[in-house]
């Protein structure tokens, strides 16, 4: 078979020569600065203003505690004139104050102090969800970055052979069909860059929301491509799953709730000063006391019960939530088996193969044994299984991610 005039070395240097161009083309944030994934975490925690808010309102609530002890108002009432004898004109002072059982202050503030929890626990799940956005965004962007590589040299190839076909063409060793396939190659490519081009703004617009950043930054290519599973496969349970968390403390509230409704059956307490004049002798003082007693409680009794169906509520609230975290969990667990199996299949089958598909397409077409659309025809299907690799890696980590936040594992 007739050797081709194109060598292989040539193509090498073009694609050396393309790569060169698309950096000096790439725009300016592509040089900007490079965040880790922590730092990413970290930095859309400071800067998210639902977070802050959150905690606005954790710091309210932990403020309201002291509101927990709240005294009615101190009762001063005065009369003066003729009380005590007919042609004197006396006063009469009465200081007096009201306070509720002590145990019903205890539970006011035991129930105060559950709505500072409370606030805590949806502060969490605000940072559970935001790290989730994060590290999908991020993982997203990385496997854009791999993909561009990928087609960068796809690209970069086919340009070469476009070039190739023409000169055959003009020289008639080939037919136009073999041009015109070629130039619809690369031209495949150039529209795949193109649209990845296009997808990379768009996700690097979203990072760049939940940072709160108003330029481009770099992700960390260092990063390992497949998501790190070791805290996922340690025996975890849904109870650090902030959504059933806050669940379970919203019943412990309403059960605070309810006690506190009991507490009010229990009696008040008055206690007073008087002083009075009796015919112009002042300071006559008298010290009395007075305790309020629950008698009519059938409304009261009422509200005990309506907490009680409450409390039922909120524990059947929680039992939907395991039920449904539960039948999550055990859906992605079957996902990210699926996508593990499959990445066993890329890792020790498919890119080895892949692999040696390229050498011996290359080592073909450079004895001469093939001619060049052989040879793209070849490496074609090799970098096909290298781009489903590229994409199942992000299905399986986009399910690590998606497992993490359902564990609470941020």
């Amino acid at each position: 078979m007739r050797k081709n005039t194109i060598n292989i070395k040539n193509i090498i240097k073009a694609t050396g020569y393309y790569c060169l161009l698309l950096a000096l083309l790439l725009p300016a944030g592509s040089f900007a600065q490079r965040l880790s994934l922590p730092q990413s975490i970290e930095l859309a925690y400071k800067n998210n203003q639902l977070l802050l808010m959150n905690e606005l309102e954790t710091e309210a609530q932990q403020v309201l505690i002291k509101t927990a002890r709240d005294l009615p108002k101190t009762t001063l009432d005065v009369q003066y004139g003729r009380t005590q004898a007919p042609r004197t004109n006396d006063y009469i002072v009465n200081l007096v104050q009201q306070f509720a059982h002590p145990k019903l202050y205890q539970a006011n503030k035991t129930l105060q102090e559950s709505y500072v929890e409370a606030s805590r626990r949806n502060n969490q799940l605000t940072k559970n969800e935001l790290a989730a956005a994060v590290k999908q965004l991020y993982y997203q962007m990385l496997y854009y970055q791999q993909l561009r590589t990928s087609l960068i040299q796809q690209d970069s190839l086919y340009r070469s052979s476009l070039k190739a076909a023409e000169t055959k063409y003009k020289t008639g060793e080939s037919n136009l069909l073999e041009k015109v396939n070629v130039e619809v190659r690369a031209r495949e490519i150039a529209n795949k860059l193109e649209i990845l081009k296009r997808d990379e703004a768009i996700t690097q617009q979203q990072l760049q929301t939940l940072l709160h950043l108003d330029q481009p930054f770099q992700v960390d290519l260092l990063l390992p491509l497949k998501r790190d599973t070791t805290q996922i496969l340690r025996p975890a349970a849904l109870s650090g799953n902030p959504l059933l968390s806050i669940a379970e403390q919203q019943l412990t509230i309403n059960k605070q709730l309810t006690n506190l409704e009991r507490q009010k059956l229990k009696p008040d307490f008055r206690v007073g000063l008087t002083n009075q004049s009796i015919e112009h002798i002042n300071n006559q003082i008298a010290l009395m006391g007075g305790i309020g007693i629950p008698i009519f409680t059938k409304a009261q009794k009422a509200r005990i019960e309506a907490a009680k169906v409450n409390e039922k509520i909120k524990e059947t609230h929680i039992q939907y939530v395991e039920t449904q975290l539960t039948g999550q969990l055990n859906i992605l667990k079957k996902d990210y088996e699926k996508h593990q199996q499959s990445l066993a299949y890329y890792e020790n089958f498919a890119l080895p193969q892949a692999d040696l598909i390229i050498r011996n397409a290359t080592k073909s077409y450079k004895s001469g044994e093939i001619d060049y659309m052989e040879f793209i025809q070849n490496s074609q299907q090799a970098w096909q299984i290298k781009d489903a690799y590229l994409l199942t890696t992000l299905n399986f980590n986009q399910t690590v991610i998606q497992i993490e936040t359902i564990l609470g594992i941020q």
